[in-house]
């Protein structure tokens, strides 16, 4: 079961404008991939990623509005 938190995040990004990683509550949590992008630009993006940070590997959902970034939901892989 996930939690939902639906708080902001510094999202970072590659030169190429990837998603590389997120910082949320003073942590930093790296990308290691996208498993899902859904929704429209104009509607805002969800991103469904695995990360790994100090606690381990998570499945999180990150939604993106314009340039503001939203943690959704986190998940315990």
């Amino acid at each position: 079961m996930g939690q939902l938190l639906n708080e902001p995040v510094r999202a970072e990004h590659d030169p190429a404008g990837r998603l590389t990683a997120y910082e949320w509550r003073g942590s930093r949590y790296a990308v290691d991939e996208v498993l899902k992008t859904y929704g429209t630009a104009q509607e805002g993006r969800v991103y469904r990623v695995r990360v790994t940070g100090a606690e381990g590997v998570a499945v999180a959902e990150l939604g993106r509005d314009q340039d503001n970034w939203r943690l959704r939901h986190i998940f315990s892989a």
